[in-house]
């Protein structure tokens, strides 16, 4: 069997490259993605013999699989990439182009998350051009609809437990290679605020909305569960999205403002707790000021609807983590960085589901949907060289 060493000079830091540019130059886009990315995936294990299938959804696309080593039992490796990419209207480069500026490969899709997709297929080369046969089995799932979260998402996989018999998870999610053990949870919802119309003429005869949903969104933020802090996850975050209020022809006092929020939760502040200070703050607005605030359902064009999700993660000195910080160190000769990620993954789902996950890919959250969306071409190569080492070991 080849040593790591070996495997780590059988990748070809061009062909990453290579490679991701083909994938961002085959469009993706969420909810109809296309054969297109199918084709590709199918066309590499092909030639590398190792065995796919794939799970049709509506049209003509698809969950893929390739399945290196043992096809079932409880000794294989999950690694995830999802084929699709946020659309591409409004950006201010060609999102298919994958052209190279300055150490940047730009492109939808670069980022999040068709880079660390490269480097998953050039590791299972390294794999079979060195003899490698895993232990248990390796198997690359690449799913659809994932920035849609729509019907044919993973989520319609793990209803039918499809994921249960796995022995842990690595999501290629953009985290700038660092070692990310888990998500933060979500509270994702909406609130109506109440108030008495009047001509604007005699605004003082009615009751301003808007008025009073600043006034809630300025004491929300002061709420005790926004000072909470987490080594790994940091702060929670609290983002109001979104504001409705009023109709500009009518010359009249607001009576009704609806106001989007999403929060993204850390592990000392699970859902439960940050509703209870919700609850609280809205009942002293209306006991103390006459301020009337209720939780309700979000529009529909913004969420189909409320998230309460609490954070999850494996901890940090989990033998995953220790298996992969130790892959890290021998591919990359670094330390790694352990972390968490702001943004929800299906590694997030699996480790509500007991599967153990990790989260390590190039690029970072912040270039990812972006208008001029980006991945460091540096970072395509040593992510291959991560998973590599890694893969070489399971």
């Amino acid at each position: 069997m080849a040593s790591i060493d070996t495997l780590l000079g059988l990748i070809d830091e061009n062909e990453v490259i290579q490679l991701t540019q083909e994938m961002v130059g085959t469009p993706s886009i969420t909810n109809r993605e296309g054969p297109g990315m199918l084709n590709f995936l199918k066309r590499w294990f092909d030639d590398l013999g190792i065995p796919t299938r794939v799970i049709p959804v509506s049209g003509d696309r698809g969950h893929f699989f390739a399945e290196f080593g043992a096809t079932e039992g409880p000794g294989r490796y999950l690694f995830n990439g999802h084929q699709d990419t946020k659309p591409v209207e409004g950006m201010t480069v060609d999102p298919y182009a994958a052209k190279i500026v300055d150490g940047r490969m730009y492109g939808r899709g670069a980022c999040d998350m068709k880079g660390a997709i490269a480097g998953f297929l050039c590791s299972f080369k390294a794999l079979v051009r060195g003899g490698v046969t895993p232990k248990g089995g390796l198997c690359f799932y690449s799913d659809i609809e994932e920035e849609f979260s729509g019907p044919d998402s993973f989520t319609s996989l793990v209803e039918k437990d499809m994921f249960d018999d796995y022995k842990a998870l690595i999501s290629g999610e953009p985290t700038k290679l660092e070692i990310h053990i888990g998500n933060m949870g979500g509270y994702v919802t909406a609130f109506e605020v109440t108030g008495k119309a009047a001509h604007s003429g005699v605004a003082h005869k009615g009751v301003n909305a808007i008025h009073h949903a600043a006034r809630f969104i300025g004491e929300y933020q002061k709420l005790p569960y926004s000072l909470e802090t987490n080594p790994y996850f940091g702060k929670p975050t609290i983002n109001f999205e979104k504001i409705e209020a009023g109709e500009w022809f009518k010359a009249t006092v607001p009576d009704r403002c609806s106001i989007c929020l999403d929060s993204r939760l850390i592990p000392e502040t699970p859902p439960e707790l940050v509703r209870s200070q919700v609850n609280g703050l809205i009942e002293r607005l209306k006991r103390e000021e006459g301020i009337h605030v209720s939780e309700v359902d979000p529009p529909k064009e913004w969420r189909p609807q409320r998230g309460m999700q609490p954070a999850s993660s494996i901890a940090a000195d989990h033998p995953l983590t220790l298996k992969l910080s130790d892959s890290y160190r021998k591919a990359l000769g670094e330390e790694p960085k352990i972390a968490a990620l702001p943004g929800a993954t299906f590694a997030g789902v699996m480790i509500r589901r007991g599967l153990p996950s990790l989260i390590c890919g190039p690029g970072s959250i912040e270039q990812a949907h972006t208008e001029d969306e980006w991945v460091e071409v540096a970072q395509l190569y040593k992510a291959a060289r991560i998973y590599t080492a890694l893969m070489s070991e399971m």
